[in-house]
């Protein structure tokens, strides 16, 4: 049965924004289109009262709390991947001190060279790097990511894990019509990959005890499964923020740290974490999704999860609010889901 558009309304979370960065502009390798205009006429009619302020307690743009796995000598394996750029992997050897696109970009400020003619010598495109500056030149070097073995590589091992903030047949029966639950259904997507879900729980059991672990203070009520008990909050009318994400994570013992830009993210799922992320939808993140119009477009703040990444270097993007699963998706259709943060670029919860 096809379901009614603009029956869920996103939990919009509230916090501290990082340090106002320069729009950039679309993000695009070369080989993929450049996305369209974004709209905001989707929704800006309906005003929202709690504005989206990504919070990453001082951290500068192309920072995280996430260590990089290109970090030191040999760091970077090839892992199987095949080798695309041998230009920029001897430049990269050479100049131990480049790491990011805004590292590149000093580099040839201090040198006095082009940026431009930089990158077409090293087989980069100047105009990607410049919207996306906290990027790891290392993924320029091969054809795809490296990926981490205890996380899916396909759509069809990432379902496995998928969930909805409200009622579908197939990933969460017992859900409601409209919920605010995008960020205790993505948490609990990412602690499901991560193994520290409990077993035996329902999807929307699986929320609200996710919500629960948010809130540790909030009225709750327990559930018997297996013969042990689970606290669960079951408050689906209510906001929820990226702080809460991060002390849940932690209760857990499953990390919790916060990061930004897109180097950070990546650097977390090869090093084996699930992400969630705060953002903005509207009309050309739901132009992202195989289906437009199944999804439940409505206000702007949202959370959603990456659970990994496939071997030709697309995100594994799970979204509580499209109702047919997982999709894989470019970096250049993920950007407008970040485009309206503060920072302009990725902000997230490492879970693992």
């Amino acid at each position: 049965m096809k379901l009614q558009r603009n029956l869920v309304t996103p939990k919009v979370s509230q916090f501290q924004p990082a340090q106002p960065q320069p729009p950039p502009g679309a993000l695009s390798r070369p080989s993929i289109p450049p996305p369209a205009p974004f709209a905001r006429d989707a929704f800006e009619p309906r005003p929202s009262t709690n504005i989206l302020k990504p919070r990453l307690e001082g951290a500068p743009r192309g920072s995280s709390t996430v260590v990089s796995r290109y970090e030191g000598t040999g760091a970077t394996s090839n892992a199987g991947r095949i080798l695309r750029n041998t230009r920029l992997q001897t430049f990269l050897a050479e100049h131990p001190g480049i790491k990011t696109a805004q590292d590149l970009i000093d580099y040839s400020s201090a040198k006095d060279v082009s940026f431009q003619k930089l990158c077409n010598q090293l087989g980069l495109n100047d105009d990607e790097l410049a919207a996306s500056r906290s990027v790891n030149l290392s993924e320029y070097v091969y054809a795809g990511p490296l990926l981490a073995p205890n996380l899916p590589s396909t759509v069809d091992a990432a379902n496995d894990y998928f969930i909805t903030q409200f009622k579908t047949d197939k990933f969460n029966p017992e859900g409601d019509t409209s919920t605010r639950n995008c960020g205790p259904t993505s948490l609990a997507m990412a602690l499901r990959v991560q193994g520290k879900m409990p077993e035996g729980l329902s999807p929307e059991q699986q929320i609200d005890y996710a919500r629960g672990l948010m809130y540790p203070n909030a009225e709750s009520s327990m559930v018997e499964v297996n013969g042990k008990q689970y606290r669960g909050v079951d408050q689906d009318g209510e906001n929820t923020d990226i702080s809460a994400v991060t002390s849940a994570a932690e209760s857990m013992g499953a990390g919790g740290s916060q990061g930004t830009g897109w180097g950070a993210l990546d650097d977390a799922l090869a090093s084996g974490k699930t992400v969630v992320c705060p953002g903005n939808v509207g009309s050309e993140w739901s132009a992202s999704f195989p289906d437009e119009d199944a999804y439940h477009l409505e206000g702007d703040g949202h959370f959603m999860a990456v659970l990994g990444r496939t071997a030709d270097g697309k995100y594994l993007v799970a979204d509580p609010l499209y109702p047919d699963g997982v999709v894989e998706m470019t970096r250049a259709q993920l950007e407008p889901f970040f485009r309206l943060n503060t920072s302009q670029e990725p902000v997230f919860a490492a879970i693992g």
